[in-house]
Order: structure tokens, then sequence, then C-alpha cells
């Protein structure tokens, strides 16, 4: 099984943002034997992103403060989400309307680019799934203690919806009056 092909769309394969799970594939047995678990399973229980996901990422409204992004899809394409997991998850959550952003450890990052400590990390929840912006992967929860995931801090969905300063931003980023490049 060619876990990496089955994961990432065929035309989006050589975006930098796929290259931790590439690496994690590759130099790592423990995580490699997990995926393939799993994607045996045949019960879709994780999947790479999906065109609903990228089409979310397509259509924000997005400052960067790198000039080499244009928009929050470059983020991706050029591999700035690894190693800023923070700011991935953060601004991928605009798009959603009941997600939670958590923050805690995910040890099989131990050692990677701005993890290198204990794997600390930040993604996002839904009632059934984790969307994972460094891995690039969209993981059902019930897989949540088997891969590793430590929860420290979640910031709900409801906590968030209360928030003016998110909810200012999310409504700046969702805006479809606004000119995109």
């Amino acid at each position: 099984m060619d876990i990496l092909h089955t994961l990432i769309d065929s035309e989006k394969y050589d975006y930098k943002c796929y290259d931790l799970l590439k690496e994690l594939i590759n130099t790592n047995p423990e995580f490699k034997n997990k995926i393939t678990a799993i994607l045996t399973t045949n019960q879709n229980l994780i999947t790479g992103f999906t065109p609903d996901i990228w089409e979310k990422i397509a259509n924000q409204n997005f400052i960067s403060p790198i000039k080499e992004m244009h928009d929050f899809s470059d983020m991706f394409i050029l591999g700035y989400n690894i190693g800023n997991c923070g700011g991935a998850a953060r601004q991928l959550s605009y798009s959603f309307n009941n997600v939670d952003i958590i923050t805690g450890i995910l040890p099989l990052l131990k050692g990677s680019k701005n993890a290198e400590k204990e794997g600390g990390h930040y993604w996002l929840e839904t009632d059934t799934k984790i969307i994972d912006t460094s891995l690039m992967l969209i993981i059902d929860k019930s897989l949540k203690e088997y891969l590793g995931y430590q929860e420290e801090l979640r910031l709900s969905a409801s906590r968030l919806a209360k928030d003016p300063i998110y909810q200012s931003r999310k409504e700046f980023v969702n805006d479809k009056n606004l000119k995109r490049r």
C-alpha cells in the first residue's frame, strides 16, 4: 500500500505542506505502522485534506505577514503550515461554524520543526474529526488516543462564538464582498 498516495491528492503531491507527513511516514516506523493499520480497515477513519477543506482554504480573505504568501492556500503550498500549527489551525478555524481549537502534545512530532522538546501542537476538532494542519490529515476522533494526541487546552466553539475579536476576524476572513488577490 502506498500510504502517501492514498492520503495526498496527486495534483497536490509536491506541495511543501506534505513534507512533514512524508518525513514521518519515511522515518518513523511506529507512525507508518499505525497509519497503515488505520487505512487497511477501509472505514475512512483517516484521510488527507478533502476538496471541501481545500475550498475553505482557497475562499478565505487572508493578509499575509510574508510577501511570498498571497493567500491562505500559499501557506500550505509553500509549507509554512509546518512549524506554525497554531497560526494555520486558528486561520482555518474561521472557515468552520462549530470547531474547537486544541493545544496539547503530539509525541510523534517530538524533534520536528517548532516541536523539538515535547511535541507541542495545535489542531482543530469537530464533533467527530480531528483536523491537523501540520500532518494535513482529517482523523476520526476515535483515533485520538491511539495516535497519541494529548489535549492541554481547549478553546471551544461556544467560547469562540462569544469572543468579539475572534468573531470580527472570522467575519473579515469570510466576507465574500472583499476583493481578494
